[in-house]
This record gives structure tokens, C-alpha cells and sequence, in this order.
């Protein structure tokens, strides 16, 4: 997907004429150490729409570049993932006023460059959401589930497990797809060993 095994916290999407403004959005989230993809992370050989959809779902975050005119189709595209991933929508536009937001933003704030700290803040503040212990849980519930994270995403009832047992244990209330990404990132970041595959899941 991107140079390294590194997961991404937040996804940048923006159109051609938008490079510049991208860049710097990149820099103020990375300066809250923050993972930010932007299309320079695509490498050579990859399939694009591959790893367009791998870095959004994976990410915490997305945020986009509002165009003055309307929205290339790339960035339409990437939109669209965003929203049917159910991910934390920023939108940034040089000039909120005249801006000209896409059907599925209607309503949204739109942010001036001189908030990207502001959205930095916000992301930084939601990617905290599970603690060492949170995540020490949902390591033991995935290995004891025995079944590869990717396998998770089409065995729901093993998925509606692993949530169930998770929120039981942590007393929290987090959505099955949101503990999947979390293992992905784990998974990517290199602190997640695969479960057992050879062995067959546990009845729970």
C-alpha cells in the first residue's frame, strides 16, 4: 500500500489543482504525529484503486480539499469510500464562502487553511480512542478467535463475537468495523502477530 508496513491515521484527498494546499495540510497533521496519506505515498506497479481503498479504510480520518470548481472524479471517488466507511469527514477550501461542496457534503463546515490545526487536534484526539489496555483485550479476543483479521470481514458471526466479548470485557461500546481497522493498523504497524490459522476457533 504505501512505503513500509506503516498504516495511516489520516487519508488526504484532493484534485489536481490542489497540490499545494494538500502539502500543507499533510504537514501540520504529521506535525502531530499523525500518518498522513496523500497520493505521494503511491509506489510504482501498484494498482491505484487497490491502494486508494486500502489507505481509507484503514485510516482514522479524511479529509479533503474543496475545489472552486466541481470535484475531479478522482476525489469523487475517494469520497464516496470515505463515506461508505462511515469515516470522520473534513473538508478544507481555500475560500469557504465561494467553495463548491460536493451533494454528499451539503451542510458540512467547511474549514479555512488556518483550522488545519484545529481538525489535527480533533483526529489526534479520536485515534486515542482504545488505551494499551483497550488494545491489550482486543489482541486476546482476535487470537483466541483464531481466525485471520482479513477472514473477519467476511465471517460476521465471529466478527459479532469478537465486538461482543470486547465491549463485555472493556465495558465500552465500539462498533465490530472499527475494531477491525484497529487490528489492520496493529497488523500493519508490525504489533500484531497472526492468530493461530491452524487451529480451529474456540465455541464462545
Amino acid at each position: 500500500m504505501a512505503k513500509g508496513k506503516s498504516a495511516f491515521d489520516v487519508f488526504v484527498s484532493h484534485g489536481p489543482r490542489d497540490a499545494a494546499i494538500s502539502a500543507d495540510i499533510a504537514r501540520v497533521l504529521r506535525s502531530y504525529d499523525l500518518r498522513v496519506f496523500t497520493d505521494a505515498e503511491l509506489g510504482a506497479g501498484q494498482t491505484t484503486e487497490d491502494v486508494l481503498w486500502e489507505a481509507i479504510s484503514e485510516s482514522q480520518a479524511f479529509v479533503t480539499v474543496i475545489a472552486e470548481t466541481d470535484p475531479s472524479a478522482s476525489t469523487a471517488l475517494e469520497l464516496g469510500a470515505a463515506k461508505a466507511w462511515n469515516k470522520p469527514i473534513y473538508a478544507v477550501a481555500s475560500n469557504p464562502a465561494t467553495a463548491r461542496l460536493p451533494v454528499g457534503l451539503k451542510g458540512m463546515t467547511i474549514y479555512p487553511p488556518s483550522r488545519i490545526e484545529e481538525i489535527a487536534q480533533e483526529i489526534k484526539k479520536a485515534s486515542g480512542l482504545l488505551s494499551d489496555v483497550d488494545l491489550a483485550v482486543l489482541i486476546e479476543e482476535y487470537r483466541r478467535i483464531g481466525v485471520p483479521v482479513d477472514q473477519l470481514l467476511i465471517q460476521p458471526t465471529l466478527l459479532s463475537t469478537l465486538a461482543k466479548h470486547f465491549n463485555k470485557r472493556t465495558k465500552r461500546n465500539v462498533g465490530a468495523e472499527e475494531l477491525v481497522r484497529t487490528l489492520l493498523r496493529l497488523r500493519k504497524r508490525g504489533t500484531l502477530r497472526p492468530s493461530n490459522t491452524n487451529k480451529r476457533p474456540k465455541a464462545i
